[in-house]
């Protein structure tokens, strides 16, 4: 899952919320410190979090770009399956592929970037061979318009996650306190609940990775700032 991204702490603690809500007479039983002004102090943290948020003055150009760059590096993870499957077949090393996927599964868009055209001008060197086994044509044109598709909109990638960093250093206490009462929940429910379904609910790394799980129209959440 990798470290968890501000951004991602208002949305965390409102799903957490939603568990902690329903089973906070369960969990109080054995810490009583996580009483109903407990759950009183978590909801009110989170909403300064969303004020404080709610105060990020972005273009919507701004706003759609994380979601649309994402989305579209996932698309071409997924191209890269199969872009993969014709190296093994034609006996060509894939390395490349490997480390190129490692870096936009990780939201590495940068390091992406780079990896894109090597990989791609090595297509282009064996691109009669992979045709041979079922490459498209015009697969290397395609994976260069993702390349510089992906590259405009990490530029407005870059402007988000600079006002997103001088929101949160101007207001990291907020975010720790956020956070302490996120992490303080997730721990005392996963102990609770283990050996049961609900202690999913309370498991900080499946909760983010459905949140980060692209949806329909929609994509991954921006890089760490």
């Amino acid at each position: 899952m990798g470290r968890i991204r501000f951004e991602e702490y208002s949305p965390l603690g409102d799903f957490l919320m939603k568990s902690f809500v329903r089973d906070q007479p369960a969990i109080a039983l054995l810490f009583p410190k996580l009483n109903a002004g407990y759950v009183t102090a978590f909801e009110n943290k989170i909403v300064v979090v969303k004020k404080l948020e709610g105060t990020l003055k972005l273009t919507e150009a701004e706003k759609k770009a994380t979601e649309q760059l994402y989305a579209e590096a996932e698309q071409v993870n997924k191209e890269l399956n199969v872009l993969s499957i014709y190296f093994v077949d034609a006996g060509l090393p894939t390395e490349a592929i490997s480390g190129l996927k490692k870096s936009l599964t990780k939201g590495n868009i940068e390091g992406a970037l780079l990896e894109i055209k090597d990989v791609n001008d090595f297509v282009v060197a064996n691109q009669a061979v992979l045709e041979a086994e079922g490459m498209a044509a015009g697969y290397p044109a395609a994976l260069e318009a993702h390349r510089v598709s992906m590259a405009d909109k990490n530029v407005l990638q870059n402007s988000v996650l600079n006002a997103r960093k001088t929101l949160v250093d101007a207001n990291k206490g907020d975010y720790k306190a956020l956070y302490a009462y996120i992490s303080t929940v997730a721990k005392k429910g996963k102990v609770i609940f283990e050996g049961t379904v609900v202690a999913d609910e309370y498991n900080l790394t499946k909760i983010v990775s459905r949140m980060r799980a692209p949806k329909k129209g929609g994509g991954d959440m921006p890089k760490p700032v």
